[in-house]
């Protein structure tokens, strides 16, 4: 009798990491509604048990998931901190890489920051992923006051003020019922630059 050899990784420590990589495939393709343990197994080809030994309930897995969207979103904005040398440039490319996540994976998204996971700390895995990626920001905020201010006084409030407006703009973005026809039809990536830069303008001292 054949054995099945894709079963059969399973039994030597995969079978979450499938999990959560068919989950999140459901979820950008058909949305968070059509996320099931049981379809998931279905698609694998395990019993319908078999994802319960990993996950003791959806909202687990739901915590997996994203934190798992958290890790692209740190590699995609790694990448677009590539040859970006001065401070100004580094802050723009961390607020912007975040809003083309976003409208990358607007259903992944809503899951990273919606109210499916009250509470990250309860899920380590999630919360060290997005503390990780925010870090990215912080140091972005940190340099830009430095290079500009001499100080880095204010880094945990600008950053949190620079973490508000590019969570609300992709926000906005990701949802298109709610987005100004404007900035559709038009450029959302171009109109995005064009807020960061006015916050960015609005960071920097008042030069008499």
């Amino acid at each position: 009798m054949a054995v099945n050899k894709k079963k059969s990784s399973y039994h030597h420590g995969n079978l979450r990491e499938e999990v959560v990589s068919q989950g999140m495939a459901i979820v950008e393709t058909e949305g968070l509604s059509a996320l099931t343990t049981r379809e998931i197994a279905r698609r694998l080809g395990v019993t319908q048990s078999a994802p319960l030994h990993h996950f003791e309930n959806k909202t687990a897995l739901l915590a997996a998931i994203a934190a798992a969207g958290f890790r692209q979103l740190f590699d995609h904005r790694m990448e677009a901190l590539k040859d970006k040398r001065s401070p100004d440039e580094r802050l723009m490319a961390v607020l912007m890489s975040f809003v083309d996540f976003a409208l990358a994976h607007p259903a992944l998204y809503h899951l990273m920051h919606g109210p499916e996971i009250p509470d990250k700390t309860l899920f380590p895995e999630l919360h060290d992923a997005a503390t990780r990626s925010y870090g990215l920001l912080e140091a972005a905020v940190g340099d830009y006051l430095l290079e500009h201010e001499g100080s880095m006084n204010r880094s945990r409030e600008a950053t949190l003020g620079a973490w508000t407006v590019c969570q609300g703009l992709a926000t906005v973005l990701a949802n298109p019922q709610n987005t100004p026809r404007y900035v559709l039809r038009k450029d959302p990536l171009g109109v995005s630059r064009t807020i960061f830069a006015m916050f960015i303008r609005g960071m920097s001292p008042v030069r008499q």
